[in-house]
């Protein structure tokens, strides 16, 4: 076995042990919302209202005059999820179905990283790294840079650069191998995250198209996506942080979104964006709720014009449903 995949079954291994000891904390996630009610009006303590009281709160209601969201995406879905962390699909589309995800591969991307590496450690850009297609290059081969510098390059600009560098750091002068880390982001996804493996795969972390057309590309099923988007909630919400800046300039160069919804609808908490040929336009967009601690989560897969069936999307859930 090389040293690369042993670095990478330790860390793993390693993962497995601190995601149990976070099982034990649920419950303490299950009191968050309750404690942050009791911080805003500290007579709960002494009134009549009890605890389930407070968070059962009832599921939106279907307005029936409405008609149903016609969307040409190949798949999309739109979910509510209450304080509770329980599920109310509001519109599906293929849920179901496996589809090139482009870059929201780098949602894996980031969590297996935020796994291995503390923000404030550096990577040694290789030349691998600035060969990956799409973006202006703002990397140099040789150059040293932040996890955290990486994370935000590869989260806001989608930047292959970055997201194949932190797949591939340089650790006491071995570079890992790129299948070590995308071997880790599918084991991250089907055991920590509970993604179904028979619709979603990684074959690399920037979720680019293979040059061969008759090879798989990167794929999942909005449902799944949706799973992902919940744990980032529960677990990362660093990444969700990173994903909510139109803009960041807190390095030598300012980074700019691809993700052209922030600062148009409110209450963003965080969004991917993805495209390539063969998986058309992808979106995920993770809202605040209509009611306290609650969000809605929406994912667009397949279209030829993301940004604006997501905000179709969007506004059918307002207009159909009573929340």
């Amino acid at each position: 076995m090389s040293k690369n995949i042993k670095f990478f079954l330790v860390c793993f291994i390693l993962s497995i042990f601190f995601w149990s000891g976070v099982n034990i904390l649920e419950k303490g996630m299950e009191d968050f919302f309750y404690v942050r009610e009791l911080e805003k009006n500290p007579l709960i303590l002494t009134s009549d209202i009890s605890y389930s009281t407070l968070l059962n709160i009832g599921e939106p209601v279907r307005i029936e005059e409405i008609p149903d969201l016609k969307i040409l995406a190949k798949s999309a879905i739109s979910v509510f999820v209450d304080s509770q962390e329980k599920d109310l699909i509001l519109f599906e589309k293929n849920k179901s179905e496996k589809l090139p995800i482009a870059s929201l591969t780098k949602l894996m991307t980031a969590l297996v990283a935020l796994n291995i590496y503390e923000l404030s450690d550096t990577i040694e850009i290789s030349k691998q790294a600035i060969e990956q297609e799409g973006e202006e290059i703002k990397l140099k081969a040789g150059q040293i840079v932040s996890v955290k510098e990486l994370l935000s390059m590869a989260l806001i600009e989608s930047s292959n650069d970055a997201a194949y560098a932190l797949a591939t750091p340089n650790i006491q002068t071995e570079r890992l191998e790129e299948k070590s880390f995308v071997d880790l982001m599918n084991l991250e996804a089907y055991y920590n995250v509970g993604l179904n493996p028979k619709t979603t795969h990684f074959i690399n972390p920037t979720g680019l198209d293979p040059k061969d057309s008759s090879q798989i590309t990167n794929y999942s099923a909005s449902e799944d996506l949706v799973k992902l988007a919940k744990y980032l909630i529960k677990y990362k919400p660093e990444i969700l942080e990173i994903l909510s800046q139109r803009e960041n300039e807190d390095f030598h160069y300012t980074l700019q979104s691809t993700n052209k919804l922030l600062g148009e609808i409110e209450g963003i908490i965080g969004g991917k964006t993805g495209y390539t040929d063969r998986a058309g336009g992808c979106l995920i967009l993770i809202l605040e709720g209509p009611r306290k601690n609650t969000f809605l989560i929406n994912v667009v897969l397949g279209s030829e014009n993301r940004f604006e069936e997501m905000k179709q999307l969007i506004n059918w859930t307002k207009q159909a449903f009573r929340f």
